[in-house]
């Protein structure tokens, strides 16, 4: 989820998204959750979740959990983007060495 945080309301938004991530990291099935600032757009937070299966994020969202997401967005004068995206095929460092050695450019 993409929110942007009013300088007056960024400290209540950073205390309500922040207080998700301690239980969301110890749910079951949950791989990691992160909350970030963009460093250029300083309004902008980003909450990111990582779950190994489409239903253990299902679970995890719970009354208590949609109810701290909705007042973070209440605290926002804009509307959210919220995505959720399904990764089929997960790669590494190693593929940057391959496009290195045969992408445009290469040597």
């Amino acid at each position: 989820m993409q929110i942007a945080a009013p300088d007056d309301k960024r400290t209540a938004l950073l205390r309500t998204l922040g207080a998700l991530l301690g239980p969301t990291r110890v749910a079951p099935g949950c791989l990691d959750a992160r909350l970030y600032s963009d460093l250029v757009r300083r309004k902008t937070l980003l909450l990111v979740e990582d779950w190994a299966t489409r239903e253990q994020f299902e679970r995890n969202l719970d009354l208590a959990k949609l109810n701290a997401i909705v007042a973070a967005i209440e605290l926002s004068n804009e509307a959210p983007v919220v995505r959720v995206d399904s990764v089929e095929r997960e790669e590494g460092v190693d593929t940057l060495a391959l496009h290195r050695t045969t992408g445009p450019g290469a040597r």
